[in-house]
């Protein structure tokens, strides 16, 4: 019985929170500006040295919860003499959703999934020695793959100013053929502002 109660409970929210969000569907648009560190050591991250990531992002409601659009950097370095030459930087571009929880009317915690490419520019790509009559062969210095993201983020907003401090957890995995898993932790700042008429009949 307490289990049916809660489940009514978590759904009567979600709706509540779905009816509010109808009501201001496309009404702000916040950009986010953050840099993230990389976390919990693994078997791709003992061979690679990743630089502090630079994040840019923009969050728009919907009717239930937010869509993301964005960008984040990251400069990998060789922590493996087996890899000396492939270091590389890494553009992840991103379209992603998002719902938050409200604990008050400053604190808030939005889960959410994001998904999109992870392009790749190595400094040195790989080259096959030349042999016989075909000569060598440079493969390309760049690479895109598909990558998805989990995250949470909690966000605390200043009262009647649009700015907000936010800090992010991510698990992003990129389908390489050895697939790349990063965690970051990330710490950065929001600026919200009211959608333009123009914008708002173009989302609808």
């Amino acid at each position: 019985m307490m289990k049916k109660g809660l489940l009514f409970l978590f759904v009567l929210w979600i709706g509540l929170g779905y009816i509010v969000q109808a009501q201001s569907t496309y009404d702000s648009i916040t950009l986010d500006g953050s840099s993230a560190l990389p976390l919990l050591e693994n078997n791709f991250t003992q061979n690679w040295n990743i630089s502090p990531a630079a994040h840019l992002g923009m969050r728009v409601k919907y009717h239930l919860g937010s869509i993301q659009l964005g960008i984040r950097y990251n400069r990998y370095s060789s922590g493996n003499p087996v890899y000396e030459d492939g270091s590389f930087d890494s553009y992840f571009i991103y379209v992603g959703w998002e719902y938050p929880f409200s604990f008050s009317n400053r604190l808030s915690f939005a889960p959410g999934l994001r998904f999109g490419n992870n392009y790749m520019a190595f400094d040195n790509p790989a080259t096959y020695p030349a042999t016989g009559v075909w000569g060598e062969y440079i493969f390309d210095p760049h690479e895109s793959e598909f990558a998805y993201e989990l995250f949470g983020r909690l966000e605390y907003s200043f009262t009647k100013n649009p700015w907000s401090l936010h800090s992010t957890f991510s698990y992003n995995r990129t389908l390489t053929y050895h697939p790349m898993p990063v965690s970051m932790l990330s710490f950065g700042i929001s600026r919200s502002f009211a959608t333009p008429s123009w914008l708002k009949s173009f989302f609808k």
